[in-house]
């Protein structure tokens, strides 16, 4: 780490900012102390010759310090809050605060504030000098040891996300019907299924729970298949297929970001109130359009964006919601060629009265994987549903 510090400090500390030929230019520090005489010039090379010399030296200042470098690591694996980047660079919470606020500033990450909690991620939209200097040196994250001990930790920040999950639905699962439908009715289910025209189907439910979307699935469809990662909740769902006399319903133990379904398995993959639990719904989404065949389709079911802290706590939920423009973006960049959401019904909505708070608005959402928004969708049987 050391060496990359002076290397980029030096840089940081240039005074002139040198023109190149072939659209090239290069911040020049004449005066670089080294004992083997090396002179370190930094060439960023981009279009834009609009680009001052202060907008650049900010650019690499934002990255000439250690822990600013650890932080756009971790957060360039994923959306992280501050609290746990706290916790992977092992760093005071003032200081990682800082040290955030001067990364957005620089143009390296974006801020998303939810509830009482604030999230950063990577800008998918830098500048080329910024863009340039991070993907020069992301390259180079693997060999620095500091990170290597900030992967780690990140690994074991997901594990705690997991398993705090885990262990809600784990104890909960005996009883979650009752709990289910204290906050949301077999409505939503309806509308998600209405969403589909009744035919011989292969049909996915992520994170199906006890079983209650895919028995409802299991009336139109040839074969339901439903994945969940609680081991109690699929243990209640077979017994209650058992109980049912059901033979087209499956049940696999699987992860929403890496589920046990083959590319273009299904005919149509529902995640009916199960987003907002995730590390990485985004990563979920994906997953689910990856399933789904060409002309199959997506549907999603889960919370509008909203305030309601408790939640988290209570119910164990990652996200406070999701807005309408961040599920569209993902379903289409996970290939859908068309897009339909709508709201319906509330979520807690007698418990939010209660207290005198707004309810929680329930969205449904459809993408259609491979078919142009002018063209009628055309579901016909899957040829895979698994491995």
């Amino acid at each position: 780490m050391s060496g990359y510090r002076q290397s980029l400090c030096a840089v940081a500390h240039c005074r002139r900012l040198e023109p190149r030929r072939n659209g090239k230019m290069a911040f020049v520090r004449r005066h670089i102390e080294s004992h083997r005489g090396v002179v370190t010039i930094t060439i960023f090379q981009y279009n834009d010759m609009r680009v001052t010399a202060m907008e650049l030296v900010r650019v690499i200042k934002a990255l000439a310090d250690p822990l600013r470098l650890r932080m756009l690591a971790a957060v360039a694996e994923e959306e992280l809050s501050v609290g746990e980047v706290q916790q992977i660079v092992v760093s005071a919470q003032s200081a990682v605060s800082r040290n955030l606020a001067i990364l957005r500033d620089a143009g390296f990450v974006r801020d998303r504030k939810e509830g009482t909690n604030v999230y950063f991620s990577l800008r998918g939209d830098m500048t080329a000098p910024a863009q340039e200097l991070f993907q020069s040196l992301r390259s180079r994250f693997a060999e620095i040891p500091e990170i290597k001990k900030d992967r780690l930790r990140l690994v074991e920040c997901r594990r705690r996300r997991l398993h705090r999950s885990q262990n809600y639905f784990e104890s909960v699962a005996g009883d979650w019907e009752r709990i289910r439908k204290t906050y949301f009715d077999d409505r939503v289910a309806s509308l998600a299924i209405e969403k589909l025209l009744p035919r011989s189907l292969t049909l996915a439910d992520i994170g199906c729970g006890t079983g209650s979307l895919t028995f409802e699935l299991a009336r139109f469809a040839e074969r339901v298949i439903g994945v969940d990662l609680s081991k109690e909740m699929l243990r209640h769902a077979r017994t209650l297929a058992k109980e049912r006399q059901l033979t087209n319903v499956e049940f696999r133990h699987g992860d929403a970001a890496k589920l046990p379904l083959a590319d273009d398995g299904v005919d149509a993959a529902f995640s009916v109130m199960v987003l907002h639990f995730l590390p990485s719904p985004q990563r979920a989404v994906a997953e689910l359009c990856r399933i789904a065949r060409p002309d199959g389709s997506v549907i999603l079911v889960g919370l509008v964006q909203h305030n309601q802290e408790w939640m988290r706590e209570q119910m164990a939920h990652r996200w406070l919601g999701f807005d309408r423009a961040s599920i569209e973006k993902w379903l289409l960049a996970g290939g859908a060629k068309s897009f339909d959401y709508e709201l319906t019904g509330s979520f807690a909505g007698e418990k939010l009265a209660r207290n005198g708070n707004r309810p929680v608005e329930i969205f449904v959402a459809r993408a259609d994987i491979g078919v142009s928004p002018n063209q009628p969708m055309m579901i016909g049987k899957a040829t895979d549903g698994g491995y």
